[in-house]
């Protein structure tokens, strides 16, 4: 059996942009409900953070979801098992106010939340799903860790020594010891797909800000029989590059059309000559154009390149410089402050 594993598409990010929205909700209608229909997936297994806000909905942003989503699945006969992610919660310290009870729970019979650790059969596996785990279920979630039988466990994890972003490892989150005896590990939460060991982050199904630049985008279909694990790219593109010289000829704009563009500047000998392109890719309806003006930059199509690291890394170091010498401040702590705060400002 066949089933499709989504996470993390956080609708009404970028402040309920209506731009963003349709491509989010571009891909589902495009790329992911055709594929599951194509291919006979009937359950699908969301991971966790499937809205974005965590203290109040915009109603235009509720209305489109339930419209061009959750409606959808109800007129395929295919169910979702949603976990209960982060941003799923009004409270940190508790999942008992949710979004995905409140919005979807008691009105949709293929909607399922997942509020507490549960097992599910799927084929011939047994999928134990954790939704996020807070101070007030961490013994539950620790206790159903140690003595569930699933082959695979799903969950919404903020594991330390697990990648955030590329490059950036999170510290002083959970540790994996209680999920090392499991054959697989599905993650939801950090947004970079990266595996080590046994635990897999799928990472979000398509790109939320410029750090997600260089990310391979898209979701999972797993097969019980086989227990084979399909990635399924998603080339629709919200950040795009262009690597600039004086000698740059650029056909064909259209491509950047409702798109974020950065413009890489690595030879400049007229400035006459950017402007004109500046004007022109405006012309061509981009939605935004940011200028990176320096010589040794050069970014090639195949980088995996974050485009936030600098950034993040710099603040990291002088926090550390600072601050190394004060025994009253936990450093780890603070970074991991610094880091909470960084990510939900370009998640704005």
């Amino acid at each position: 059996m066949r089933t499709a594993i989504l996470t993390d598409t956080h609708f009404g990010a970028r402040n309920d942009s209506q731009q963003f929205l349709d491509y989010f909700l571009g891909f589902v209608e495009n790329q992911f409900l055709p594929l599951c229909k194509e291919q006979g997936i009937h359950t699908i297994i969301h991971l966790g953070d499937l809205m974005d806000r965590r203290k109040f909905v915009n109603f235009n942003t509720l209305n489109q979801v339930r419209e061009r989503f959750i409606e959808k699945l109800e007129e395929m006969d295919i169910t979702m098992y949603c976990l209960i992610g982060n941003h799923d919660t009004y409270y940190k310290n508790t999942n008992e106010i949710n979004s995905l009870k409140e919005l979807f729970g008691d009105r949709y019979t293929r909607f399922v939340v997942i509020e507490k650790p549960s097992e599910i059969e799927i084929g011939n596996k047994v999928f134990g799903l954790v939704p996020w785990i807070n101070k007030e279920n961490k013994e539950e979630c620790d206790e159903f860790l140690k003595n569930t039988h699933a082959d695979i466990v799903c969950g919404h994890f903020e594991l330390s020594g697990y990648e955030v972003m590329r490059g950036v490892k999170f510290e002083g989150g959970m540790n994996d010891s209680l999920l090392r005896r499991f054959d697989r590990v599905w993650s939801g939460h950090f947004h970079t797909r990266h595996t080590k060991n046994n635990v897999q982050y799928l990472g979000t199904p398509y790109q939320i800000t410029f750090s997600d630049l260089h990310e391979q985008k898209g979701f999972y279909v797993y097969d019980t029989e086989t227990d084979e694990m399909d990635f399924v790219i998603n080339e629709d593109k919200m950040y795009l590059h262009i690597n600039y010289t004086d000698d740059l000829i650029l056909s064909d704009l259209s491509k950047y059309e409702n798109k974020y563009l950065k413009v890489f500047v690595t030879e400049k000998k007229s400035q006459s000559k950017l402007d004109t392109l500046v004007d022109n890719l405006y012309d061509a309806k981009v939605a935004s154009v940011t200028i990176v003006e320096n010589e040794t930059t050069n970014i090639e199509d195949n980088e995996m390149a974050d485009m936030t690291l600098d950034t993040l890394a710099l603040i990291y170091k002088e926090a550390e410089d600072f601050y190394a010498q004060m025994e009253e401040i936990n450093v780890s702590k603070l970074k991991n402050l610094i880091q909470d705060i960084y990510m939900e400002a370009i998640s704005q």
